[in-house]
Parts: C-alpha cells; structure tokens; sequence
C-alpha cells in the first residue's frame, strides 16, 4: 500500500525529498489530479503509488518524475510540450510513451496499441507501465470492487507482453501473483 493519500496532499513523500526533480513532478502531478486542470475522477494515489515502486527499485530520478506525471496528459488539461518544455526531454518521452492515444477505439485495439509501443519504447518505459500494472492490481484487490474480464484480460497481455520484451524487469512476478490472487477472488466470489 502506497505511503501517499489524497488526504496529506501538502506532505511530498519521503521517496520524493532528495530530489528537487521528483518533488517537483510531485507537485505538479498534486496540481493536476486535483486542481482545475482535471478532467476525470482521479487522484495522486495512484501516480505516486507508481512512483514508489520504482524508487524503492532504485530507479533514477527520471523515471520516478514520469512516473508521477505517467497520467497527467491523460486525465488533465496538461500537454505534453508542457511537461517537456518544464521537465525535460527525457521525462517527457517516457511520460508520452505512458499516454495512450485516445483516437484509437474500442478499448481492446486502444489498449493492445498502448502495451506494444511500451514494450518496443525502452525499459524504463516499460518499468513504469509493470509499476502502472502492479499498482492499479494491488489496488483491485485491496478495494474488493468487481474487475471486468475485459481488464483482466489486458492486465494478463501486459504481463505477457512486457515479459516477451523486457524479461528483466522487476514488478513481473509480483505482477503475476496479484493477477492470480484477483482470479482467486473473483472465482471464490462467483461460487458464493
């Protein structure tokens, strides 16, 4: 479980302190998720969740900032020549490696576009979207809500995919594990 809540949104986490980069990406990443830029329901536990897996792999601070800016472009009125223009060349390749293309329907042909361009982009993209994967399942099985097969199904690709062209990420296995403890769940609910 994330050490972040929307409820201490002021309070820039610990894995975020040392280094300017990050808590900036932090604040910006706070900003968005819930200032007036927003345009879903969204928050910061997520992208910070994200973000912390990948300090606590040791991760640079890089991945880490596009990490918590992975859906600002996605959920916000934020652009990515913004995020460049304020983070980089670097955070704002991997932050726009991490946007899906939202011209692309249905959600299958959108989501099955979004992991192949991940995988062929780099690792350190692809290490953010098995952190995204990782975070958004543990917080599946965490809040108990129903998960569509359509979700699944998309989660279980990711693994697949992200194992095929990056087999030394960390997060796969952990991955794999909440992937089955959600299929567990979700059979032990259907029997009740």
């Amino acid at each position: 479980m994330s050490s972040v809540s929307s409820r201490s949104l002021t309070a820039t986490p610990e894995f975020a302190q040392d280094s300017p980069l990050i808590a900036e990406a932090y604040e910006i990443a706070v900003d968005a998720h819930h200032g007036s830029r927003r345009r879903h329901d969204t928050n910061i536990d997520h992208p910070a969740a994200v973000g912390e897996l990948l300090s606590r792999e040791g991760f640079d601070d890089e991945v880490v900032a596009a990490a918590l800016l992975h859906d600002v472009v996605e959920d916000t009125d934020t652009d990515m020549a913004e995020i460049s223009q304020r983070f980089g060349p670097g955070v704002g390749e991997l932050v726009e490696a991490m946007t899906e293309d939202a011209s692309i329907e249905p959600y299958e042909a959108r989501k099955a576009e979004h992991r192949a361009r991940v995988a062929r982009h780099s690792s350190r993209a692809a290490a953010i979207y098995a952190a995204d994967k990782l975070a958004k399942t543990n917080a599946l099985r965490r809040d108990g809500a129903p998960v569509s097969d359509q979700k699944l199904h998309h989660y279980r690709q990711s693994l697949i995919e992200l194992r095929e062209a990056h087999p030394e990420l960390p997060f796969l296995a952990e991955l794999e594990e909440g992937l089955r403890a959600l299929d567990a769940e979700r059979e032990h609910a259907g029997r009740r």
